[in-house]
């Protein structure tokens, strides 16, 4: 029988749905309405990513598109087709969400927070009963600072740095409920940071640090074009350098999903955290950003336990730019990822992401600064 994705074009999405339709005879991508259509693009994915032609054939032959808006009752849907849509299912993955931390608060709790209460409406109403598997993020965790967050857990009370991780907590929510009111199992997936060192295409999605890259790029620039002299320049920046950030290749974090998903559900709702088993603090990645802009602007990032009262003009114009990312320089947590090493799926055999895999991530310098 069929199972369905949303999000299936996404830097995620494209990966899980290579290794579910090589699993499954027939998926349906549940794809918004506009634009390239969602087959199409998942082709130009494939092809970007240098796949052959004839596995690219036999992939394609096996996606069905049906066009929907996630937002809406009935996903936009006429009750007929609804509910012929939600009849045939066994499994549905809900992965699209937007993940714009910036974008505007009501459009992300429409996608992320309705968009999965409609996603769930759809397997309440199969008359298989599919089990729904629910990409979500360890960002749920919110503003808690240090400690170990377990798989269960699912706790408001430190607040979001984010309305992005509120939406997605939100969701979470709804799921849960969703599973004590129906009996129904769920799977949840909390993926941590996710990136690839596939040099950047078009039609290949980039990953989260992109952005923060391009944002630094933006930051240096203007600051070389100040004029200052090419003496190194020193920026304090509020945070710690043994902060703890979880970054995970994307191709591993779809590996561990599907391989997840192939063990029936424990419990009501079973919640994963598809993590890296080995942290990355922050000071590298502080060296890493230093090494690649060393040929516009030598900086050299200083971190501080709180932001000076007196900032210097470039402190200033870094703190307004990269204000966003600059709370996630102070976490000491750690995810705990029990549910993977009990299953064997993580350990010290996981690719490690250190410095040379984070260069490879950002690109060569030299066509990382001219994209």
């Amino acid at each position: 029988m069929p199972i369905a994705i949303t999000g299936a074009t996404g830097l995620l999405g494209t990966r899980l749905l290579e290794i579910l339709a090589d699993r499954h005879d027939s998926v349906i991508l549940l794809s918004r309405p506009g634009g390239i259509p969602a087959r199409e693009r998942i082709v130009r994915y494939l092809r970007a990513s240098g796949r052959p032609e004839e596995a690219i054939a036999t992939i394609a032959a096996r996606l069905r598109t049906v066009v929907v808006e996630l937002e809406r009752p009935l996903l936009g849907l006429t009750q007929q087709r609804f509910q012929s849509l939600a009849d045939e299912l066994d499994e549905i993955w809900h992965c699209a969400a937007s993940i714009d931390l910036n974008s505007d608060p009501q459009r992300l709790h429409l996608t992320n927070t309705v968009g999965t209460r409609r996603i769930i409406e759809l397997a309440d109403a199969g008359v298989r009963k599919p089990i729904l598997h629910h990409v979500s993020t360890i960002g749920v965790a919110g503003r808690r600072p240090v400690g170990r967050i377990y798989e269960p857990d699912l706790d408001d009370s430190y607040g979001f740095t984010t309305r992005y991780e509120e939406s997605k907590y939100l969701a979470e929510v709804a799921v849960r409920e969703w599973s004590a009111r129906t009996g129904r199992p769920a799977m949840v997936h909390r993926p941590s940071v996710l990136v690839t060192d596939a040099r950047p295409h078009p039609h290949l999605p980039t990953h989260p640090l992109l952005t923060g890259l391009q944002l630094a790029r933006k930051l240096v620039n203007t600051l070389a074009m100040t004029g200052e002299s090419r003496e190194r320049l020193v920026v304090r920046i509020p945070g710690d350098p043994q902060a703890l950030v979880n970054i995970l290749q994307v191709d591993e974090a779809a590996r561990l999903m599907v391989e997840v998903s192939a063990h029936a559900p424990t419990s009501r709702v079973d919640t994963y955290h598809i993590v890296h088993p080995r942290d990355v603090r922050t000071e590298l990645l502080a060296d890493v950003f230093e090494e690649l802009f060393e040929d516009i602007l030598p900086i050299s990032w200083r971190f501080v336990p709180s932001a000076p009262q007196q900032p210097t003009p470039w402190e200033s114009l870094v703190y307004q730019t990269m204000s966003t990312f600059l709370p996630f320089m102070s976490y000491r947590r750690r995810f705990d990822d029990l549910g993977l090493r009990r299953l064997g799926l993580t350990g010290d055999f996981t690719p490690p992401v250190d410095r040379d895999y984070l260069m490879r991530t950002f690109g060569s310098e030299q066509y990382t600064l001219s994209a």
